[in-house]
């Protein structure tokens, strides 16, 4: 074999070398890389389930919520449960001024002096006492006269009516307050009866212990001479 031959040889077997090794990388990278694919299931890329549970969400289950808060905000603004209280203040101080007129705590002393001799011209002292007692026991039949007529005109219906018959939550509480207020307005009514009661039983056993007093103490004085013992 001549030279010329060896070199050639040597030549196409480094050619065959280099072009290996220039190959080689590619394959690799191309293996790794179509060893890099991940599939996914479909189970994760697709619930069935949730997607039919979405379907209708922007025809049927927003406008649906929405309704519902509509309706919510409306139950809970409207009014129309009111208006049925009315105050017994005004009814009340008129009975109580009408009451205490005649015979209070600032002028019983002077109605009812108690032990002392009765003057000598009674009379004037005996009509002051017996007036203002007289006119006292007018003022309580006149309170519970009032008080029968307010009792025969007294008429829960709109209440019951604007309770039972609405769908709104505002207004139902509205006329259940209207209810409450009626019990206390009840109870007031109450208190104005006991106080007249009170005023009556303490007018009258004022005026008899009065009577008593100034009887004993007239009798201790024309029994000592005229001079009280």
């Amino acid at each position: 074999m001549s030279g010329r031959d060896r070199i050639q040889r040597v030549a196409a077997v480094a050619l065959l070398m280099g072009a290996a090794a220039l190959a080689w990388p590619r394959t690799a990278h191309a293996q790794l890389s179509a060893s890099a694919v991940i599939t996914v299931p479909g189970s994760v890329t697709s619930d069935q389930a949730a997607e039919s549970s979405l379907a209708d969400i922007d025809t049927v289950q927003l406008p649906a919520i929405v309704q519902q808060d509509t309706t919510t905000a409306t139950s809970l603004t409207t009014p129309g449960g009111s208006g049925f209280y009315t105050p017994t203040i005004s009814l009340i101080s008129g009975m109580d001024r009408q009451l205490f007129a005649q015979i209070n705590s600032q002028d019983a002393g002077t109605l009812f002096p108690g032990f002392q001799p009765l003057p000598n011209y009674t009379t004037p002292q005996l009509k002051a006492i017996s007036s203002a007692a007289l006119q006292t026991y007018a003022s309580a039949l006149a309170a519970a006269q009032s008080q029968d007529n307010e009792l025969t005109g007294e008429n829960f219906q709109g209440i019951e009516k604007a309770s039972a018959g609405t769908t709104y939550t505002l207004t139902a509480l509205q006329a259940n307050t209207e209810a409450a207020l009626q019990v206390a307005s009840e109870l007031q009514y109450v208190r104005q009866l006991l106080i007249t009661l009170v005023e009556i039983e303490a007018t009258k056993a004022s005026e008899e212990m009065n009577e008593r007093s100034q009887e004993a103490a007239t009798s201790a004085v024309h029994f000592n001479g005229g001079t009280m013992p």
